[in-house]
């Protein structure tokens, strides 16, 4: 499918309306995230947290799978599994975690047999309160079956049943927690289905009850989310392109088949007009991760808008990566390249939230020119990515425009180009475009884009070539909430400009090939031969500097 500039395409079974504008999502939500669906206890998410946390593994949010209360969806916490979870919520949050939380709008009278990890109720207590009053779908007459049982599908369009609804989450979102993976129990709806506003395709009803689940959590938390399906190959379009907060696309095996069905499904939603989606690392069922495919995965994911990684499938184990290195003779590799990876997509943010930013104000996606046969996607306008949907092999063809190799500056690729390339697994085809300006949070020293110094302030990698310039939309917190900063870069002057209505620090890291004069403007400054980077620390609303002797990328 084509992808326009501005607009996008929209097939047209979607039931999408291509004008709509995808939301920007809270920076928070683009921060790697981890799960497990195995242990599912207070026990087991807090040790997989802390084993990230032991080896400088960035973990933005938690996400707590099902079952976490005492029956599906009755929204009551199961004491055995989740003791105290008000403190477990508040220990994360101390801790910089975010916390969202499983649900469906089913309402189950019975569970099924044999259904994964069941819960002590196979009822749900407030099952007959829905069928009582009507609150259902087609007015609670005729039970639905869905994955996890039999019951009634909350009629979100009847005022009394959506205020009823509202009154379970309440308590929860109360707790303090960010948002809900509101998975697809929608799909068990009859298509046609009755509901109080009348009656409605599947995908009508779908996207009026993702709608108002999206409504309702950023009413209760203007930096909540939901996480919800775009498009999926296990139900097709799911929430409307201007609800979807975070958007996932299902159930995946975690070998390179798997993978490949992951991208086509992210690349659909994303030619669909989609902003900010999530690679699920590793799949969630079926076949495990061995080690090449966890690592392949969370290379692709890195360079994905979100990050996310557990499942069914070994969530406790082949999803972790040090577990891997333990099946694999000892060592650190696989721990080494994730942790590179996961730092990578941490210190993307600005750029990935700012991209969010542009996509809801000119209605174009975070994910540009999704090709699903090359297996190729810009993230943004300015990184190229190619993915690896096997261990070592792949050929490049470069998009039209000028590109730099993220491991080897000094190379450059012209678009239509093509490369073959076998790549050992710590090395991923990414590369980003000649004249780009790509904003970072770095922390610490795990990708060389700077040091633990390096924190509180913006890094800007800078690759002049010629006269460039973009509007940096810079997250201010971990909210929605932004302030523009239009960045200015001219080769030939050997100027950079950095103008924005609030004084921030930056740090320039500017690509150059020779050491300069001098550099005037710069609170400070060096060279790095090694990298070919001239280092500038600024502070201000209004920030000029300008290199003598700037050697860079209009001769490459």
């Amino acid at each position: 499918m084509a992808v326009c500039s501005i607009l996008c395409a929209v097939s047209a079974d979607s039931g999408l309306a291509a004008s709509q504008a995808p939301p920007i999502a809270p920076r928070w939500a683009f921060e790697p995230w981890v799960w497990e669906d195995n242990g599912n206890t207070r026990a087991s998410i807090t040790e997989l947290v802390a084993g990230y946390q032991k080896r400088n593994i960035p973990v933005g949010a938690v996400l707590i799978d099902s079952p976490w209360s005492t029956a599906y969806n009755d929204f009551i916490w199961n004491p055995n599994r989740y003791p105290d979870p008000a403190g477990m919520i508040r220990e994360f949050h101390r801790q910089g975690i975010r916390v969202v939380l499983w649900m469906t709008g089913n309402i189950n009278s019975s569970n099924k047999a044999g259904t994964e990890k069941e819960v002590p109720l196979a009822r749900a207590a407030c099952y007959d309160e829905v069928e009582a009053k009507g609150f259902g779908v087609n007015n609670s007459a005729g039970k639905l079956d869905w994955w996890k049982g039999e019951g009634l599908h909350v009629d979100i369009t009847n005022p009394k049943a959506a205020q009823w609804f509202a009154g379970k989450l309440d308590p929860i979102m109360d707790m303090g927690i960010d948002g809900w993976k509101t998975d697809q129990g929608v799909d068990a709806v009859p298509d046609p289905t009755k509901v109080f506003a009348g009656l409605r395709s599947r995908q009508q009803y779908k996207e009026e009850y993702y709608s108002w689940m999206s409504d309702y959590t950023r009413r209760r938390n203007s930096q909540g989310i939901i996480q919800v399906r775009p498009y999926s190959h296990q139900g097709g379009f799911g929430a409307s392109v201007q609800k979807c907060i975070m958007g996932w696309c299902g159930d995946f095996s975690g070998d390179f088949a798997g993978l490949q069905l992951q991208m086509d499904n992210l690349y659909r939603s994303a030619n669909a007009c989609y902003g900010p989606l999530q690679v699920e690392v590793g799949g969630y069922y079926r076949a495990k991760p061995e080690k090449a495919q966890l690592i392949r995965y969370a290379q692709f994911g890195s360079l994905m808008p979100g990050m996310e990684n557990g499942g069914s499938n070994g969530g406790l184990t082949h999803h972790v990566p040090w577990w891997q290195d333990e099946q694999n003779g000892g060592g650190t590799e696989t721990t080494d390249i994730y942790r590179y990876f996961a730092t990578l997509h941490s210190e993307l943010v600005p750029y990935i939230f700012s991209a969010g930013v542009d996509g809801h104000l000119n209605r174009r996606p975070i994910v540009r020119q999704a090709d699903t046969a090359r297996a190729q996607h810009l993230l943004g306008d300015d990184i190229f990515v190619s993915v690896m949907t096997n261990e070592a092999k792949k050929q490049v063809v470069f998009p039209e425009g000028k590109w730099i190799d993220f491991w080897q500056r000094e190379q450059v690729f012209e678009g239509g180009a093509s490369l073959d390339l076998t790549l050992p697994l710590n090395r991923y085809p990414v590369y980003f475009r000649a004249g780009s300006i790509i904003p970072l949070n770095v922390r610490n020293s795990v990708t060389g884009h700077g040091d633990a110094q390096s924190a509180g302030a913006t890094t800007l990698l800078i690759f002049p070539a010629g006269q460039t310039s973009r509007t940096f939309y810079r997250p201010l917190g971990d909210g929605v909430e932004y302030t523009p900063v239009k960045i200015i870069v001219e080769e030939a002057k050997g100027t950079i400009t950095v103008e924005g209505k609030r004084k921030h620090d930056w740090i320039l890291r500017v690509q150059s090939f020779a050491k300069p004069l001098l550099v005037h403007g710069a609170e400070s400054w060096r060279y790095d031969a090694d990298a070919h980077c001239v280092i500038v620390k600024v502070s201000g609303k209004r920030c000029r500097v300008t290199l003598d002797r700037l050697d860079s990328y209009s001769k490459k």
